[in-house]
């Protein structure tokens, strides 16, 4: 089975000696955080990291978490130092994380930095680690590529018994604006120190994954932990079980808006998986915001995102529900029809007999760029 919600590892010490393993087997991104590690080793890391995802053909996608000047008295971003969104593109990450973000201004910053070293292609993920953070969540949303919740910093700011519903605020708007969130801090604190989690800490991973996250990121317990591993299986087996429950609620929340083609086809997606039984969804995607549309409503199923290169794959590592798959050519429609059983078979998500569903753009009606999503068809593999 495919697990759908996404896990992120940070790397420190403890994670040298698991770094294959666990990229192989466990995670879907890797977090690089000066707090465990200085730039030399840093460097290290991310250069071993692309090395495994190479040799083991996966599309682990890699985090760099910015480092910032904040006021000691007040956890509120002063500034980015721009030395550090260089060193992120000169190692060519896939995301970077903003911290205390209070307004736009810095991260607008962030993003010009990008374009002048022809780095727009790195994903921007904004943490909502602060009040003022909340309080311009949405402008925030609109702007960032995904969010992240910090609930340790979050929490520090807030009433503590107004954290599960800002929590759930901030999940479902992230989910509305098809932008993948990430849930972090003391997700399994207790398992820095010991190989089982707690029930509280189970329930609560739980509870995130029915409220919609797209990823859950552990920190601590693989960057220093004693059970970085264990962390890590612990996580997946949470996962896992819920995702095989019927306890996930229905989403109306765009029956009656006007939409683009592609937006509604997720919709109709959605409501075709209802009443038609198929192991997949392959959809060819320029840009991935087809498969994102289509894991926004959290389809039963798998969606195999057909993509043109490694770098967007990566893109795709932190979407729930998406498995990417790299096709450098470009397709006509019956191609398209022809090899999206054979994707689907290689990615083991589906075998003779069973059905899946496509959905993509038809490149042979003489546009010279493929079109958005246009049509729909199911085939048996």
């Amino acid at each position: 089975m495919v697990r759908k919600v996404k896990v992120i590892a940070t790397l420190g010490n403890s994670t040298e000696k698991i770094l294959e393993d666990i990229i192989k087997n466990d995670v879907d991104a890797i977090l690089i955080d000066n707090y465990y590690g200085e730039e030399e080793e840093n460097i290290r890391r991310i250069e071993e990291v692309k090395k495994l995802r190479d040799k083991n053909d996966v599309n682990t996608a890699i985090i760099y978490d910015l480092d910032h000047i904040y006021a000691q008295s007040k956890y509120k971003l002063i500034r980015i130092e721009e030395k550090n969104i260089e060193f992120a593109c000169k190692q060519d990450v896939d995301f970077i994380s903003c911290p205390f973000v209070s307004n736009l201004d810095e991260i607008r910053k962030v993003k010009a930095i990008l374009k002048e070293h022809n780095k727009e292609n790195i994903g921007l993920i904004v943490k909502i680690d602060c009040k003022e953070a909340y309080e311009n969540i949405d402008e925030i949303i609109s702007f960032a590529d995904s969010i992240m919740i910090n609930r340790d910093e979050l929490g520090m700011e807030m009433p503590y018994q107004n954290l599960p519903s800002v929590q759930k605020e901030i999940v479902q708007k992230a989910n509305n604006s098809m932008k993948s969130v990430i849930l972090t801090t003391q997700m399994l604190h207790s398992m820095i120190y010991n190989p089982r989690p707690t029930r509280a800490e189970v329930s609560d991973v739980a509870n995130a994954i029915i409220d919609g996250v797209d990823a859950i990121m552990l920190i601590e317990e693989t960057a220093i932990g004693s059970y970085p591993k264990e962390a890590l299986e612990t996580v997946d087996r949470i996962i896992n079980y819920i995702e095989q429950q019927d306890i996930f609620k229905e989403d109306n929340e765009y029956r009656n808006h006007t939409m683009g083609i592609a937006h509604a086809i997720a919709i109709s997606i959605k409501h075709l998986l209802d009443s038609i039984e198929v192991k997949n969804i392959v959809t060819y995607t320029k840009s991935g915001q087809t498969a994102k549309f289509i894991a926004r409503y959290r389809p039963k199923v798998p969606v195999l995102a057909v993509v043109s290169n490694k770098q967007k794959a990566r893109q795709l590592a932190l979407t729930r529900g998406v498995v990417p798959f790299i096709e450098e050519k470009t397709l006509t429609t019956e191609q398209m029809l022809k090899y999206a059983t054979s994707y689907s078979e290689k990615a083991d998500l589906a075998q003779k007999g069973d059905f899946i569903l496509i959905t993509a753009g038809q490149p042979d009606l003489g546009k010279k760029d493929v079109p958005p999503t246009d049509f729909v068809n199911i085939r048996e593999v």
